[in-house]
């Protein structure tokens, strides 16, 4: 690990103003290390490119906590990029138990009767009246990644956005379909 220097905190305060070289300072420096670390902890490609991507993103919001005298950069960037692999892990961890934790159709077949098929009628009409008040951009999104079932990057490319744009506005337009379901007053 690299010594703490007044120049890597001066490469993050430039980062964090957006500095075109200060960003490509970092990406050359860091995202393969970032990338390896992705795929040894997740073991997909895919995860370990949004590992990459989703560590830029962070460093960058949280870039004015850096301080060269409490560690390096290259720690503090690596230890930032391993919490986001472990937080997808746990997520990953949690869901699965959700699943398994979930009825087969064959176990539940006698709830499938009239009010099964009523409640479930009832639930897609209150997703379609909450997507249809979402911003459109955020609709697009949700509408490829989880009606279309494509992925963040194929959304990206189809939208000509940058892929953590697809992933935020998608992370926003859940938040607002949970609100919905929940009926906060302020949803949507």
């Amino acid at each position: 690990m690299a010594p703490p220097t007044e120049g890597d905190a001066a490469l993050m305060a430039a980062y964090v103003r957006k500095e075109p070289d200060a960003t490509r300072q970092l990406y050359d420096r860091f995202a393969s290390r970032i990338y390896g670390l992705g795929l040894s902890l997740l073991r997909n490609n895919t995860d370990a490119e949004d590992l990459v991507q989703d560590t830029f993103l962070k460093i960058w919001r949280i870039g004015p906590a850096f301080d060269p005298l409490r560690g390096s950069l290259d720690g503090w960037i690596l230890l930032s990029a391993r919490s986001l692999a472990i937080d997808l892990l746990r997520h990953r961890s949690v869901e699965a138990r959700k699943l398994s934790s979930q009825p087969r159709v064959s176990e539940a077949s006698d709830e499938t009767g009239p009010e099964w098929h009523a409640e479930v009628a009832d639930l897609f009409q209150r997703a379609t009246e909450a997507l249809a008040h979402l911003p459109q951009r955020q609709r697009s999104v949700l509408e490829l990644t989880y009606l279309g079932q494509r992925s963040t990057k194929e959304a990206a490319e189809l939208l000509g956005i940058p892929r953590g744009t697809v992933k935020s506005r998608a992370h926003t337009g859940i938040a607002v379909l949970q609100k919905a379901f929940r009926g906060d007053d302020d949803a949507a």
